[in-house]
């Protein structure tokens, strides 16, 4: 009982205890989930089990090294639904409608992945003579430095990297096939020309924060 509640009582006369019945927590969204699981006279946990088995096997049809971690977001899903309101009336039905959907999530994240790991320039990498780690590194003098770095470099090549790193995921792709088609490049060599003014970026900030040689900072056109 509130302290609130306690000193109402008080002031209108009557016992504390009677000032207000306790009211029960509401069901957290796991315990909503067993009501529903169990809601045809099978045990909720028997059928969790069950459930989550089939679930597993879907997944490992399609992203093996994932699939109880899968099958375990299914339930986090269905869970938050049903505390939301949601009707489900057929639970299978809806748990594997929920893993078509966080399977081709998954499928598009480990695609992104994969294209990332293919190409350098949508790799992360420290500054040269920066450990990104450091406490000491100012990111505020990082990002002055990058500005006048980019401003040092010629107008196509400063248009050219702000333009191939314009978007993530597939809205990144088609970002950068339109700009190798306005440019009448492969990707393959948009890919290389946008490397290079990428590591004499790197190179410049890097000289400007005094961690190399000036000489060295120099971007490319």
């Amino acid at each position: 009982m509130s302290t609130r509640i306690v000193i109402s009582a008080a002031r209108e006369g009557a016992p504390a205890a009677e000032a207000a019945a306790p009211q029960a927590e509401p069901p957290s969204a796991f315990a909503l989930l067993l009501q529903r699981l169990g809601a045809n006279g099978r045990p909720a946990a028997a059928v969790y089990e069950d459930l989550r088995r089939r679930l597993i096997v879907y997944f490992r049809l399609h992203l093996p090294a994932e699939a109880e971690n899968l099958a375990d977001t299914v339930f986090e899903r269905m869970a938050h639904k049903l505390l939301e309101g949601t009707e489900v009336r057929d639970v299978a039905h809806y748990a594997f409608g929920v893993a078509r959907l966080v399977c081709l999530e998954a499928q598009a994240r480990e695609q992104r992945r994969r294209e990332a790991a293919a190409d350098p320039t949508l790799q992360p990498q420290d500054l040269p003579g920066i450990d990104a780690t450091d406490a000491a590194v100012d990111e505020a003098a990082v990002m002055a430095a990058l500005q006048n770095c980019l401003r040092r470099l010629d107008a196509r090549s400063s248009e050219l990297i702000l333009a191939y790193y314009t978007g993530d995921g597939g809205e990144g792709r088609r970002a950068r096939g339109r700009l190798a088609q306005a440019l009448g490049l492969s990707l393959n060599a948009l890919r290389n020309r946008a490397l290079r003014i990428r590591e004499a970026l790197e190179l410049c900030v890097a000289g400007k924060l005094g961690r190399v040689e000036p000489a060295r900072s120099r971007p490319a056109a």
